[in-house]
């Protein structure tokens, strides 16, 4: 059978479509775009699973930089997930664009519209500077503590429980997701697990100290995450009372 050249092969068709990651970086979600997007099926992930995320979420950081086309549909797609988060107080912020695709986006006038940015970090930091974040940490004043654990189920516990007692939580699963946390949050608290003291072959507690000399750090026991829970919770809560 004749294949025109042109076509492309199953194997380059998998690797068209559109796959997503993410990770939530405390309250900012980071969505990494693998592939393309364009009108179809593409366009109908990105909306069912951002659109889903911006609910929950509010500030959402779509990672381009593995992002090879976008279509017009893909392009009025981020308008309406963008819009669709402002509408809620938050934003859809745009990092690691292509030239291909920022080109596009002035040719358009849509990079008017969008806050891009070169790094995640930078647009990180941008989200937790921006109005909502500012307001509500003006209002806001319990302590700022940022919890730094493997697991994700470990992580909304700790949550739960801190900001139960009184606290301001914030988590992550990632020592390099901590430190841009750290510089734009200025927590002056991190609760850490045992199993993430050291980091690229460093001490965590000096790559955090580097941010902020007076960070007060509370290493976890490393079966915390199999604990009985309710003493785990009074164990840890008198933990940072004493220290505090």
């Amino acid at each position: 059978m004749y294949t025109s050249p042109t076509s492309p092969s199953a194997g380059q068709k998998a690797l068209m479509l559109l796959r997503l990651e993410s990770r939530p970086v405390g309250d900012v979600l980071i969505v990494q775009c693998h592939g393309r997007i364009v009108a179809g099926n593409e366009v109908f992930t990105l909306h069912s699973s951002v659109g889903d995320s911006i609910v929950k979420y509010g500030d959402v950081v779509l990672q381009l930089d593995h992002c090879e086309f976008v279509d017009s549909s893909g392009l009025g797609a981020l308008v309406r997930l963008m819009q669709s988060a402002r509408a809620k107080g938050g934003d859809l912020k745009l990092s690691g664009v292509s030239e291909r695709t920022r080109k596009t986006l002035e040719m358009t006038g849509l990079n008017k519209q969008f806050e891009i940015y070169e790094a995640v970090e930078e647009a990180i930091t941008a989200a937790y500077l921006g109005s909502r974040y500012s307001k509500g940490i003006a209002g806001d004043h319990r302590p700022r503590i940022l919890c730094v654990y493997e697991s994700s189920d470990v992580c909304t516990f700790l949550r739960e429980v801190l900001c139960s007692a009184g606290y301001n939580a914030l988590t992550t699963m990632s020592i390099d997701d901590a430190r841009i946390l750290l510089k734009a949050t200025k927590a002056k608290q991190v609760i850490l697990s045992a199993k993430m003291q050291t980091v690229y072959g460093k001490s965590t507690k000096k790559m955090l100290e580097e941010i902020d000399p007076q960070l007060q750090i509370t290493v976890l026991e490393e079966n915390f995450g199999t604990q009985d829970p309710g003493e785990a919770a009074e164990k840890l809560l008198s933990q940072l009372t004493t220290a505090a």
